[in-house]
């Protein structure tokens, strides 16, 4: 039997290659599979729309990065973004300076996160049910201060709206230097290292004097500040805030950074995969929409490519430790 299983049983190596070369197989099938279905899918402008479409997704995906390199996950980003969204259009409708304005949704998106933190790491409550909590109570807050009114504005800073240079918009730079700046933190600066062993083992980063619960409440803090910018693109995008604002966002956030390969096990992947998971989201759900398929089927394959990216990042995980606690 046990020769039978070292035969069929895929080596780490194969394993390894067929994680790193899946998404960009995907990804190449995807733009070859919609170019011949959709005449206008690789035109100029639908990918310029593309780029702005997804900018607010991008910064929540870039933000769940780094909780889910912890082994956590955010599921109140959506209904966080709706809350901020408002405050934030409220505030510029009344007159309030462009700059103070995405100050004050930056502020309010780090301290809503900070909630989030306290929960997880104060009160030692499990990410996914703390998260879960705060988004029920996020989409009642909205829905208070929606009060059958919604609120409409345009863009708070061109930067953050459709605005475009030489035909490339500018929120897509936005997106490039959040992107940039995570992947140089997650890389080359400490608290970068601090997510990856934290992820790996939190018990063991520890007792290696890794500060568990500060770095774990700093990345849920970042997330809500990423969240804070992702609302004020969001309402330069849409142009109003209604009751449910922010709500559809939160599956394909997670669905870009598994789909990426970062691990929902924690403590392996990058914003650099998430960004590769994002353009493939997209990218997906443009296709669709091109195709003339109801909006209603993006939703349920964005959900199937979540659902298998974990199943693959489990099973790969589960078959390399195997492989790992055998040599030893």
């Amino acid at each position: 039997m046990s020769a039978v299983s070292a035969v069929t049983a895929p080596s780490p190596r194969l394993l390894t290659l067929l994680r790193d070369a899946l998404l960009p197989i995907l990804l190449v099938a995807e733009v070859i599979f919609f170019g011949l279905a959709a005449p206008d899918f690789l035109s100029a402008s639908n990918l310029a729309n593309v780029v702005i479409n997804s900018a607010d997704l991008a910064l929540l995906a870039a933000g769940m990065t780094l909780v889910v390199l912890l082994a956590g996950i955010d599921v109140s980003v959506g209904p966080m973004l709706g809350v901020v969204a408002w405050v934030g259009a409220s505030l510029f409708v009344a007159g309030l300076p462009p700059l103070l304005v995405v100050l004050a949704s930056v502020l309010l998106g780090g301290l809503l996160g900070a909630v989030n933190a306290g929960l997880i790491v104060g009160g030692r409550i499990s990410p996914i049910i703390a998260t879960l909590g705060t988004a029920a109570v996020f989409k009642t807050v909205l829905f208070v201060l929606w009060n059958s009114t919604d609120v409409f504005a345009g863009p708070v800073v061109p930067v953050l709206g459709p605005a475009r240079a030489g035909g490339f918009p500018l929120v897509g730079v936005v997106v490039l230097v959040v992107f940039g700046i995570f992947a140089y933190v997650l890389r080359h600066r400490v608290f970068g290292r601090r997510l990856f062993a934290i992820g790996n083992d939190a018990e063991g980063a520890r007792l290696l004097g890794v500060p568990v619960g500060r770095t774990s409440f700093v990345a849920y803090v970042l997330v809500g500040a990423l969240v804070g910018i992702a609302a004020l693109i969001y309402v330069g995008r849409v142009g109003v805030v209604q009751a449910t604002a922010g709500q559809e966002l939160t599956l394909p956030a997670i669905a870009a950074v598994v789909v990426g390969g970062t691990s929902i096990l924690g403590g392996e992947g990058g914003v650099l995969r998430t960004l590769g998971g994002l353009v493939f989201i997209a990218l997906l759900q443009n296709g669709v929409v091109l195709m003339g398929v109801p909006p209603l089927w993006n939703g349920v394959l964005v959900g199937l490519a979540v659902a298998l990216a974990v199943a693959f990042d489990v099973l790969t995980r589960r078959t390399l430790d195997k492989r790992i606690g055998a040599r030893k």
